[in-house]
């Protein structure tokens, strides 16, 4: 039986790499989250026609920021 310290100790160059890569998009998802937090407060802001269309480009790219990090996860 193994123990979860054994199974830990057993982890490769690759794992590393892979796991380093996926903390990496969550941090980019924190990004994602800010940008959508500051297209908010420039729409309040800032009045705009285009408005609108920046908040559904933000909300979009959080989507595939999320959308990629759960891809990254399942494939890696």
């Amino acid at each position: 039986m193994n123990s979860p310290l054994f199974d830990l100790l057993n982890l490769t160059f690759l794992d590393i790499i892979k796991w380093m890569f996926v903390v990496g998009l969550v941090i980019y998802v924190v990004f994602a989250l800010i940008i959508v937090r500051q297209v908010k407060v420039m729409s309040e802001a800032v009045d705009c026609d285009a408005n609108s269309l920046f908040q559904i480009m933000s909300w979009l790219h959080l989507l595939m920021a999320v959308l990629l990090v759960a891809f990254a996860i399942v494939i890696l």
